[in-house]
């Protein structure tokens, strides 16, 4: 699809083109709608958001969406970053509480903590060594880490090492120890690290997260501890665990609620993103009404806030 099929449109032409795919102005004026792409949004991102809404397969209006408002289109986009800033941060503490068990699980070992660097790093096929190789000379002179690469050069400790590599390698070298050290608990982890980093990158890339909340977009199965916790949560029976854990974001998130939970051990880290995560859900529901003809959402909506409901309770202490 090239420009003809899509040709640049100036803010007021874009409001047309919404106006010809059935999308009304009755929750909030054009005027409105124009001075919001204007300022705060653009085209191109809040009209990822229409592919939770259905068609019309047939008739005069076949194509155009179904009672889709430019304020549904407004409200998802508000709640989608809110939500990605809230991911964001509990992937961070998901990688800096799994960095603390990992070097605390080396420390407990005999290794020294430089053989199991060595270990990983012999391990690396070719293509992924080369890979590695250039993630270190990209750090060499990072203002950051970089004095940390040149005070070992080749020769790292694991509580170095971890301070170098991006989050991705990090993810493998945890599975690496786990299997090196013969520590299970460890080995179902790295599954938990694993979805965190598919789910932070997109959330630091400000890319989209609910504009698709339809089922079975899902590759791979939840993991089992998460759907052991899941069936324990009021609210939420079988169905509707398969049903909206078979959504690949839904999973990715749920995942990364859960490896919070499992990883930090911080009292005030939990208080603190229990608050956020309950303004998140607040926000959710501010217009839920918006979507009383659209399932897909509201539900999603629904169980999102039963997990972070019963996940997250305010009252958060140590033996939660």
């Amino acid at each position: 699809m090239g420009r003809e099929e899509k040709p640049k449109l100036n803010i007021e032409q874009q409001i047309g083109r919404l106006s010809e795919k059935g999308i009304k102005f009755n929750l909030i004026s054009k005027e409105e709608a124009i001075k919001y792409l204007t300022d705060n949004n653009n085209y191109f991102k809040l009209t990822a958001y229409r592919k939770t809404f259905p068609k019309h397969c047939n008739g005069e209006n076949s194509g155009k969406y179904i009672d889709l408002d430019f304020a549904q289109l407004k409200d998802l986009a508000i709640i989608d970053m809110r939500l990605r800033y809230a991911l964001l941060h509990l992937a961070l503490d998901v990688e800096h509480y799994a960095k603390v068990r990992l070097i605390k699980a080396i420390a407990d070992s005999p290794d020294d903590g430089y053989d199991i660097v060595k270990n990983f790093i012999s391990s690396l096929a070719d293509s992924q060594r080369e890979a590695f190789e250039k993630e270190i000379e990209r750090n060499r002179d990072n203002p950051y880490c970089g004095d940390i690469i040149h005070k070992y050069d080749g020769e790292y400790p694991v509580w170095a090492f971890v301070e170098v590599i991006p989050f991705g390698r990090f993810v493998a070298f945890y599975k690496h120890c786990a299997n090196y050290l013969g520590d299970r608990k460890m080995a179902d982890e790295y599954f938990l690290l694993l979805s965190a980093k598919e789910l932070r990158n997109p959330a630091a890339h400000s890319n989209c997260i609910l504009n698709d909340l339809s089922p079975g977009t899902s590759h791979r199965q939840t993991n089992h501890v998460v759907n052991s916790e899941l069936s324990k949560t009021p609210g939420i029976t079988k169905g509707i665990r398969r049903r909206k854990m078979s959504n690949s974001r839904i999973q990715q998130i749920i995942t990364l609620l859960y490896a919070h939970k499992r990883f930090v051990t911080s009292v005030g880290v939990h208080e603190h993103q229990c608050e956020v995560l309950h303004g998140v859900a607040g926000r959710m529901f501010r217009n839920i009404s918006y979507y009383d003809n659209n399932d897909t959402i509201s539900t999603t909506f629904g169980f999102v806030k039963s997990v972070i409901d019963n996940w997250f309770p305010f009252a958060y202490n140590a033996d939660t």
